[in-house]
């Protein structure tokens, strides 16, 4: 036998472990719950599109480099229309979590109440020195 055909066959064999070995890492990860929410949804969009730039961008280099045989050309447009479709599910999903974790400013008023640190400014500060503890209350730590 050549070769070729014994990595081919010792690759065939490994595929079902190596899949399994992913699918525990990918349930362990968290990565087949269900989302908590809106943004760790488009987190993983954002992820899987960054995998496929790794997987196929290559692809696409060696194709450029042999100046794609003809073989290639068919499997050299699958793979850039892929890539394509990625990149745009990875760059709408990251526009979409640059929405929610930065909202746009109240029509009306200032983007911030203090230039230093907006979120402090107006938070109202009680202290309440001689105030008895409530019952069945912890004691604050370290003490």
């Amino acid at each position: 036998m050549k070769r070729s055909f014994l990595w081919m066959a010792l690759v065939l064999a490994a595929t079902p472990g190596f899949t399994w070995l992913v699918y525990r890492l990918a349930r362990g990860l968290g990565f087949l719950d269900p989302p908590r929410d809106r943004e760790q949804e488009l987190r993983r969009t954002i992820v899987v599109a960054l995998y496929a730039l790794l997987l196929f961008l290559p692809v696409i280099f060696y194709g450029f480099e042999k100046r794609w045989p003809p073989a290639w050309v068919i499997f050299g447009s699958l793979v850039g229309l892929v890539l394509v479709v990625f990149a745009a599910a990875g760059v709408w999903s990251a526009s979409r979590l640059w929405r929610i974790r930065h909202p746009a400013p109240p029509a009306g008023g200032p983007a911030h109440t203090d230039p230093v640190d907006g979120s402090l400014a107006a938070t109202p500060v009680r202290v309440d020195a001689g105030a008895e503890p409530k019952a069945g209350a912890e004691p604050p730590a370290g003490l």
